[in-house]
């Protein structure tokens, strides 16, 4: 397929663009950004995420969003998922700077699932891992996920990304709570003694 086909085939589908101008852009922006032996993949993709019942034809920033962003996002999650898969244990308590990276962990069930996951299948738990990283929304700030030991709440966590950006996440969510915690296993350790 050329960039002709591939145009007249956009329009075939999704029907006429609103304007000449949107469209001559919108071709510029296929020829620049693609080769043609790419093209029958993108069609592919295009026709896949975007819904033609609506008979809108995509424009320059529906590529960018479908294209751009989401292959530096996957490649970002790929990042995530080998830092956080060769560190650390069900055990450990962790923090990660990056929120994506964070909601992440948690639709996989938090970071005691996460280790615990058959590694038989880490093809399919990249891939789950990826499509939540790519659907999050980079809002908020990350939490310390526990792990499973019993010192749970005495432990340092693991820090993933930014160091500083994982104390000051600490801090900010410090809850009063953990201190009283903290002092009720302190003096139970102290009696026991």
């Amino acid at each position: 397929m050329n960039h002709n086909q591939f145009m007249a085939a956009i329009i075939e589908i999704y029907g006429p663009y609103k304007s000449d101008a949107l469209q001559k852009i919108t071709y510029a922006d296929i020829r620049k950004r693609f080769n043609e032996s790419e093209l029958n993949k993108v069609f592919e993709i295009v026709y896949k995420r975007i819904n033609p019942k609506f008979r809108t034809p995509p424009s320059p920033a529906d590529f960018e969003e479908i294209f751009t962003s989401q292959t530096d996002l996957d490649g970002e999650a790929q990042e995530w998922f080998n830092k956080l898969n060769a560190t650390g244990n069900s055990l450990d308590n962790i923090i990660v700077s990056n929120i994506r990276a964070h909601k992440a962990l948690e639709s996989m069930g938090g970071w005691v699932e996460f280790c615990r996951r058959n590694p038989d299948y880490d093809n399919l738990h990249r891939k789950r891992f990826t499509e939540a990283y790519v659907k999050a929304q980079p809002e908020g700030t990350p939490r310390l996920m526990y792990g499973d030991s019993v010192q749970k709440y005495n432990k340092q966590p693991l820090m993933f990304g930014d160091p500083a950006a994982c104390r000051d996440a600490l801090e900010y969510h410090k809850n009063p709570a953990d201190e009283a915690v903290n002092k009720a296993l302190n003096f139970l350790e102290e009696r026991r003694i």
